[in-house]
C-alpha cells in the first residue's frame, strides 16, 4: 500500500501554434501539460492560465492587456480545465482527465461527507472510494468497472490535510495574480483577483468535519 501521497490544484495549458494569442507574456508549457497553482508560480506561469482561462472560455482576445481582462472580470461565469492532481513520493501521477474543471475541485472536500467520488474525467476516469478507513484514488476505472488502474491511499487525517493545503495553495494564488497583474499595469489587480475567487470558490469555508 502507497500511502499518503499529496493532492495539488493544476491547469492544463492551452494549445497553440506561432504567434502568441495574448497581450502579455506566457511561460512556455507544452499544450496539454499542467501547471500547478501555488505560491512559486512565475509571473510568466501565472499569465499562463490566464491565457487558457481567456481561450477556455471563448473571450475576445484584441486590444492591450486591460481591455483583455476586464472582459475577464465582466464575464459571468469562468471555468478552467484541470482540477486536483494526485501525486505519490515515488512521482505516481493520478491527474484530472478530459471535461474535468477546477471550478468542480471542491467535490473531493464533499466526498468527506457524502462518500460519493468526485467528477474526475473521462479516458482515463480516475475516481475515489474510501476502503477500510483510507481514501482510495484510482487511476482509472470510474466509468467502467472492469478497468481500475493502479490505487493511492490516503489516511483520512491526511487527505483532510492535503485538501486544506490545497484551497491555502489556492488562496495564494490569489496574491500571485494580484502581483502578476499589477506588474503588467493592470489598474485594479483585486477585482481580477476577486473574480477568480468567485467563479472558483476558492476562500469559501469549508467544514472541519
Amino acid at each position: 500500500m502507497i500511502a499518503n501521497p499529496c493532492l495539488q490544484a493544476i491547469v492544463e495549458a492551452p494549445s497553440y501554434k506561432g504567434e502568441q494569442l495574448w497581450p502579455w507574456t506566457v511561460a512556455d508549457y507544452k499544450p496539454f501539460s499542467r501547471i500547478q497553482l501555488y505560491s512559486e508560480m512565475t509571473d510568466w506561469e501565472v499569465g499562463l492560465i490566464f491565457a487558457q482561462l481567456v481561450d477556455y472560455n471563448s473571450l475576445h482576445n484584441e486590444g492591450n492587456a486591460n481591455d483583455v481582462l476586464y472582459r475577464v472580470i465582466e464575464s459571468k461565469k469562468l471555468i478552467l480545465p484541470g482540477g486536483l492532481q494526485v501525486r505519490s513520493t515515488a512521482d505516481k501521477l493520478i491527474y484530472p482527465s478530459c471535461c474535468c474543471g477546477l471550478e468542480e475541485w471542491r467535490e473531493w472536500l464533499d466526498f468527506l461527507a457524502t462518500g460519493r467520488s468526485p467528477w474526475l474525467g473521462h479516458d482515463p476516469s480516475p475516481w475515489i472510494e474510501m476502503v477500510n478507513g483510507f481514501v482510495r484514488v484510482w487511476s482509472d476505472g470510474g466509468m467502467d468497472s472492469k478497468g481500475r488502474g493502479f490505487h493511492l491511499d490516503f489516511e483520512q487525517s491526511t487527505f483532510k490535510t492535503e485538501l486544506r493545503k490545497v484551497q491555502h495553495d489556492l488562496s495564494t494564488f490569489l496574491i500571485k495574480i494580484e502581483d502578476w497583474a499589477n506588474g503588467i499595469g493592470f489598474p485594479e489587480p483585486n477585482k481580477l483577483s476577486s473574480k477568480f475567487d468567485e467563479c472558483f470558490a476558492i476562500s469559501h469555508k469549508w467544514s472541519k468535519k
